[in-house]
């Protein structure tokens, strides 16, 4: 009983375009609440209440921790993207914190609270290749996330321009145009949220892009309101993200 998570990767097609697909019920029989934490990712979620229509809802990059409640018995359904798939599967620019609905049709999808998480994510999959099939790539952008990708955010802004050939301005135009925030901060976000892991098995010192030990805990100070160790503390009661980490923590100590 509780909050259930799983997720589901995508396929290799899909993968410079969603970080993952995931489900969350909530079996506790009662509300439940918690605090989100930017996770570098732009967040199609469908909401399963009891009783009530589907609603589908696409978010934009948040910069500042949420706190959520999710209803007895609610479903989500959702789908994390790279910042790849905004303009060419979403095709919408995306100021942060925002939300709205999408002109693709995901709301066709026939959805219920007991939909397999492998479903939901053939049935999404086959929409966005679908999408991709019609679209011309710009080999720039391309490079460009996917060397953020594959650093976890850790490569400066300078180093960036180096390897693309795209001047700092240029990136930053392009961020602020299609993400609503400068590169830099993108980076920082992401770089926090990939040491999320570390935090959910109880290693609370900074991976090697951080200076020193004060720099992580700052960082974490300002994407989750706590310190490493205070974050992993509430893993269970407050921070959901860390769930699946935790479990993944467990599994290795046995």
């Amino acid at each position: 009983m509780g909050i259930q998570y799983s997720d589901h990767q995508p396929d290799e097609l899909l993968h410079p375009f969603v970080f993952t697909f995931w489900k969350t019920h909530n079996t506790s029989g009662t509300d439940s609440h918690y605090t989100i934490i930017p996770d570098a990712g732009i967040e199609l979620i469908f909401s399963i209440f009891p009783e009530q229509p589907q609603q589908v809802t696409l978010f934009g990059l948040s910069t500042h921790r949420l706190e959520i409640s999710i209803p007895d018995q609610a479903v989500f359904l959702g789908v994390r993207f790279k910042l790849l798939a905004v303009e060419y599967l979403l095709r919408t620019r995306l100021s942060t914190n925002s939300s709205l609905k999408l002109s693709l049709d995901f709301e066709s999808l026939e959805l219920n609270a007991h939909t397999p998480l492998a479903s939901f994510a053939d049935a999404i999959s086959a929409l966005l290749q679908q999408q991709l099939r019609s679209q011309i790539i710009d080999p720039r952008k391309r490079n460009l996330l996917a060397l953020i990708d594959q650093c976890k955010g850790a490569i400066s802004v300078h180093e960036l321009a180096l390897e693309t050939g795209w001047a700092d301005r240029q990136i930053n135009r392009y961020f602020k145009a299609w993400f609503g925030l400068p590169l830099k901060a993108y980076l920082e976000q992401l770089v926090f949220f990939s040491a999320l892991p570390q935090i959910g098995q109880g290693h609370f010192y900074p991976q090697s892009y951080y200076y020193d030990q004060s720099h992580f805990i700052r960082q974490t100070k300002k994407h989750t309101g706590t310190t490493p160790k205070q974050l992993y503390q509430q893993r269970e009661v407050r921070f959901v993200q860390l769930r699946g980490f935790c479990d993944e923590s467990l599994h290795l100590k046995k």
